[in-house]
């Protein structure tokens, strides 16, 4: 019997009112995304995915993650860009902030002994919001969103038909908030 699992990953999550600050900046891609938009209760940055995790690790996660100290972040998301795989448009920052550069390197450092992360790669804050998009549309400057993040969540996501579900499971506080 195959052992239990969860889809995981960490994330900044958005306050509502950020939520709602998102979704007024991608409002002008319903007109031109030729993909499908991402609900706006979806958006999030991810930190660290960390896919299919044993449910017997579980403990071990949240205990790595708590003992991740951290500095609260000011991002501030200000363009547009396209990963071609997985065929991503998304709504993201052309500024790494220090205290979020930090927060993902020590975070990457604390889960690397317990599960299996994808290989680091240039970390690119952003949120996605629109699927199946192969090209950046012509679109003028994004409005400027401003994000205050004082802590970081781990989230399970659940696959159905044609979308998926995200549950905030886990919140840690930044140690300077």
């Amino acid at each position: 019997m195959a052992e239990p699992v969860q889809r995981l990953f960490f994330a900044l999550w958005p306050s509502a009112d950020v939520r709602a600050e998102l979704l007024r900046a991608v409002t002008p891609l319903r007109d031109v995304a030729e993909g499908r938009l991402i609900p706006p209760a979806n958006y999030h940055l991810t930190l660290a995915f960390l896919d299919r995790v044993p449910e017997r690790l579980m403990s071990d996660v949240v205990t790595a993650a708590q003992s991740v100290l951290f500095q609260p972040i000011d991002l501030t998301l200000d363009c547009y860009g396209v990963f071609k795989q997985p065929r991503v448009l998304w709504y993201g920052s052309k500024v790494l902030p220090l205290p979020l550069a930090a927060l993902v390197s020590a975070l990457r450092e604390q889960l690397a002994p317990l599960v299996k992360l994808r290989p680091e790669r240039i970390f690119r804050p952003h949120v996605s919001v629109v699927r199946q998009q192969n090209h950046l549309p012509h679109l003028e400057p994004p409005e400027k969103v401003l994000w205050q993040a004082s802590d970081f969540v781990l989230v399970r996501s659940e696959y159905g038909p044609g979308r998926a579900t995200y549950s905030v499971i886990e919140r840690f506080s930044a140690a300077f908030a």
